[in-house]
């Protein structure tokens, strides 16, 4: 669980450093940085939840007794 808000701690300042550059540049470039930014760290979100939080959720719901 502790690996999965680190990942998610990194993620966000992975979107803070693809806007603050994007909109710091205001070119063609610097947008594209954000939309590729976001895109990426949406895909990781989804990765890292699939990896690490989904099959603690599952193991969870499969063993009421906790």
């Amino acid at each position: 669980m502790k690996k999965y808000f680190i990942i998610r701690i990194l993620i966000l300042l992975m979107y803070v450093a693809c806007l603050w550059y994007g909109l710091k540049v205001r070119t063609n470039l610097g947008y594209t940085i954000i939309i590729a930014g976001v895109l990426i760290g949406l895909v990781l979100n989804y990765i890292n939840y699939r990896v690490n939080y989904k099959p603690l959720l599952e193991q969870q719901k499969n063993n009421p007794s906790n």
